[in-house]
């Protein structure tokens, strides 16, 4: 019951929506034709076309050429079991896979390298105070009666 009552509510919103959609195309549609009746001299192509554009009309004829290709097909089969993978295509993305793996590889390899020549090309300083004498000891949070979230 709950579920068809939400349907009927979509469905209403869905058909209040396209009417808004369809009388906003058909108010832009009559204004382009009034200016062409009346022989507007502003009115140039790439007005036209912008109108048209905006009302939507290029999906009446002929398919647009930026349109993607449509879906195949999936059927009950392939969603309850699954669709069988193609092995050439398994290989290619693992062969992606091993490529992006040894970049990394040696991108971080020659990282490596490059910090170690750094280290080993700048002095080593010698202070005549020892490191422990500089450091500040570190005191431990003292506890509260209040709860602390991390």
């Amino acid at each position: 019951m709950t579920s068809a009552a939400l349907h009927i509510i979509i469905q209403r919103d869905l058909h209040r929506s396209e009417r808004f959609h369809l009388a906003t195309k058909t108010t832009i549609l009559e204004e382009l034709v009034q200016r062409i009746q009346r022989g507007d001299p502003a009115l140039t192509s790439d007005e036209v076309n912008k109108s048209m554009r905006l009302a939507d009309t290029h999906s009446l004829g002929a398919p647009d050429p930026g349109m993607e290709k449509p879906q195949e097909k999936t059927s009950w089969r392939d969603t309850i079991f699954g669709r069988k993978r193609d092995p050439r295509r398994e290989e290619v993305e693992l062969e992606a896979a091993k490529k992006m793996w040894e970049e990394a590889l040696t991108e971080t390899s020659d990282k490596l390298t490059q910090d170690r020549r750094s280290e080993v090309s700048q002095p080593s300083t010698i202070s005549a105070v020892p490191p422990s004498s500089t450091t500040t000891p570190i005191q431990a949070p003292q506890k509260s009666g209040k709860a602390v979230f991390y």
